[in-house]
């Protein structure tokens, strides 16, 4: 049985690596200060390595993307107007098709975020300051994001071809998500290209957390790029136009309101194939089992 098994385990190994494949994996493990868009410093080591960004997105600073004001880096670009801006696009050489994957995943992990507004006096949030991703494709896009929300809340949000905008608010996750949370949160959108049916969920940063879903969408049935975008309510809400204020947080070591990126990725799901293949190689290693015993 151990022979059978040292024989059957490379095979399912290689079987499932031929169908899991990372093709986007930003783990932001590179020096601070450096760019995204600098391949010399922020490295994609999926297996879409000419995917490439259009301007640079924040600064990393210890392992994490920076999106907004840190105490060490200043994306200043989220606070010069009102609306969806600083829109940052990771754009693949060719569109992601079904020849290229059929079930995908696409997960961002945040670190860490503080979009409290303690810089101002009054310490009053804007409503709706955060960050929003999306998969943009021929049929339209798939979009998720965390931000804050009326009267001091906060809310996982999805949008996109297909579907409605639709919220969880932060109460509803097992641990719950404020406008500071020092262990972030997780979004994630699973599909099929083959379908262009996707769906979002969302959970918090706590280990073990239980996934609120969000929306669901159609007609995402080609991948062309990622973007990410700033939520701003109004010129200045993140600390840019701070100036006067008690804090100012575009001088380095004061921090105004930020999102921290852990990871960014996009995966192609093993195919359904490769499980009826695993299964299958287990039956027949339990078949032979029993036969030794007789």
């Amino acid at each position: 049985m151990n022979i059978l098994f040292k024989i059957l385990l490379p095979a399912v190994c290689v079987a499932n690596l031929a169908t899991a494949q990372a093709l986007v994996d930003y783990q932001f493990n590179d020096t601070n200060g450096g760019d995204v868009n600098d391949p010399t410093e922020v490295a994609n080591s999926g297996s879409e390595s000419d995917a490439a960004w259009n301007f640079g997105v924040g600064k990393v600073q210890n392992g994490n993307l920076n999106y907004g004001y840190t105490s060490s880096f200043k994306f200043t670009q989220v606070d010069l107007n009102s609306g969806t801006i600083a829109n940052r696009k990771l754009e693949f050489a060719d569109s992601l098709t079904t020849s290229d994957m059929t079930q995908y995943s696409f997960t961002v992990d945040f670190a860490k975020w503080d979009l409290r507004q303690n810089w101002d006096p009054n310490n009053v949030s804007d409503t709706n300051k955060g960050i929003q991703i999306s998969l943009d494709g021929n049929g339209g896009s798939a979009t998720f994001g965390f931000t804050t929300n009326a009267g001091g809340g906060f809310r996982a949000f999805s949008q996109g071809a297909g579907s409605t905008f639709t919220q969880v608010n932060g109460g509803a996750f097992t641990t719950q998500l404020n406008r500071f949370e020092a262990l972030g949160g997780v979004l994630q959108i699973n599909g099929d290209l083959s379908t262009g049916l996707w769906s979002a969920q969302a959970k918090d940063g706590e280990a073990g957390a239980e996934w609120q879903t969000l929306g669901n969408g159609t007609g995402l049935t080609t991948i062309a790029s990622i973007t990410l975008a700033a939520r701003t309510p109004t010129a200045g809400s993140w600390g840019g136009s701070s100036s006067g204020e008690a804090i100012d947080a575009t001088v380095s070591g004061q921090a105004g309101d930020y999102l921290m990126i852990n990871s960014l990725d996009l995966t192609a799901v093993p195919e359904p194939s490769s499980y009826a293949l695993l299964a299958g190689m287990l039956a027949l290693a339990s078949r032979v089992m029993v036969r030794r015993r007789q």
